[in-house]
């Protein structure tokens, strides 16, 4: 007796070539991951945002800063991205989820040969008493600049 498409016999890897079938999945470049991942209370969830099209990749969350959180304390940046136009910088950052984790404000320092770029994250008072779960999450912020960098390396404020 045959089961499924074009004849497949349970059991084989239905390509009728020898070769033995697949396991497992293929590990998705985004979207809800489960590799490595066990069941219970210690589980892991995770879910790697998007972008529509064939080549997908996981984007970070942009941000915009809130002044007005709580507790603000500086925190470093993975990585600064100089915009065509020299006039502003795309800075990456991993932070915990909101309400816990809210940028607050950047500040920025010119020098001669530096333009330093400190991000300065809070909480938010609005939010009360809420738990604040240990998740990390990319985010991205464009900070304008006053003057061009001309040349000018960016370090960051926070290390």
């Amino acid at each position: 007796m045959a089961f499924g498409a074009g004849g497949e016999v349970p059991g084989s890897s239905g390509s009728g070539d020898g070769t033995a079938p697949q396991t497992g999945a293929p590990s998705p470049t985004c979207g809800p991951s489960t590799q490595g991942t066990v069941s219970g209370p210690d589980a892991t969830v995770a879910t790697l945002p998007c972008i529509p099209g064939p080549e997908r990749r996981p984007q970070p969350l942009i941000v915009v800063p809130r002044a007005g959180m709580a507790n603000v304390r500086p925190i470093a940046f993975t990585s600064a991205t100089p915009g065509l136009d020299d006039r502003a910088v795309e800075v990456r950052f991993w932070s915990g989820i909101e309400p816990c984790s809210v940028l607050d404000h950047v500040d920025v320092a010119y020098g001669t040969d530096t333009v330093t770029i400190t991000l300065f994250e809070g909480s938010d008072p609005s939010a009360g008493m809420v738990a604040c779960p240990d998740i990390a999450q990319q985010k991205q912020v464009s900070v304008p600049l006053d003057q061009d960098l001309a040349g000018r390396r960016i370090v960051d404020g926070a290390a």
